[in-house]
């Protein structure tokens, strides 16, 4: 359960980048840090950074590669035993794939580590999170404006570009915001918001673009700034952009296609029973 004013909270993908930054700030003020990386190397510089640049250890740490669904739902399940007091999942791990790749399992990278990964991480700690009275908070992009929706081309199979990977992925993790937020569907209620961290100097920037970005201290202050006015008002189903509520795509509102993506995901996640 939250101890006083302090989050117990879990920020995937804090190994560098937004993630080590926000995980950082929250350390700083005081939250209980949860950190996440695709390999234990990666975990340990990341602990031992928060640690120098805060003089705060992490509570924990957890271990999963967003390729491997079956690590992505071990972790869950770990993450729901380990830390029955986790307040806030602040799903932040992505990647830019310029050319097309399918992981182990057949999916496209992009599609695998933005989207599915994330919605059956939520999925297994759910009812840690509403149990606490917490909340998701789903790191998006300003470019899920330019996504297209089209059931053909989820992910990529008839035509591909990097940027239109990354874009639908967005896209989606809004969409699966939305449906959280309201009980759409299958989906289960839990307070949930979306963000857009802005533009800034991350390894995934760099892979997709040929922009300098600002410091990544000012994504990780955006995300601990976004997490404190969602307390504060008690937002639900919102997108933020610089930690103020704004209007998302269309496509992101539309209903019947985010029934679309509700249906094809839970075919997609059936194997492990959320």
């Amino acid at each position: 359960m939250r101890r006083g004013n302090s989050l117990t909270l879990c920020i995937t993908g804090c190994t560098d980048g937004i993630g080590l930054a926000a995980a950082k700030r929250f350390a700083a003020a005081g939250h209980r840090v949860i950190v996440h990386g695709r390999s234990a190397s990666r975990i340990s510089d990341a602990c031992a950074a928060i640690v120098q640049s805060t003089g705060v250890e992490p509570v924990g740490f957890v271990e999963a590669d967003f390729t491997d669904l079956d690590a992505v739902c071990s972790m869950g399940r770990e993450l729901a035993g380990r830390f029955p007091e986790l307040d806030l999942l602040v799903n932040n791990a992505a990647v830019y794939m310029p050319t097309r790749t399918l992981v182990p399992e057949g999916y496209e990278t992009t599609f695998c580590v933005n989207y599915l990964a994330p919605v059956l991480l939520t999925s297994v700690v759910r009812p840690v999170l509403i149990a606490n009275g917490g909340s998701v908070l789903n790191v998006s992009s300003m470019d899920h404006h330019s996504a297209v929706f089209d059931l053909g081309n989820m992910q990529g199979q008839r035509s591909y570009s990097g940027y239109e990977a990354y874009a639908r992925s967005k896209l989606f993790n809004i969409m699966f915001t939305i449906d959280s937020a309201s009980g759409d569907g299958a989906v289960r209620f839990i307070r949930s918001n979306s963000l857009d961290p802005g533009v800034i100097a991350t390894k995934l920037l760099h892979a997709g673009w040929a922009l300098a970005g600002d410091d990544v201290s000012v994504g990780g202050d955006d995300v601990f700034d976004t997490v404190m006015q969602i307390a504060r008002n008690d937002y639900n189903g919102e997108y933020f952009e610089n930690a103020r509520p704004t209007t998302c795509s269309s496509v992101a509102r539309d209903p019947v296609a985010r029934q679309e993506l509700r249906e094809l995901t839970g075919e997609m996640l059936r194997r492990f029973q959320i």
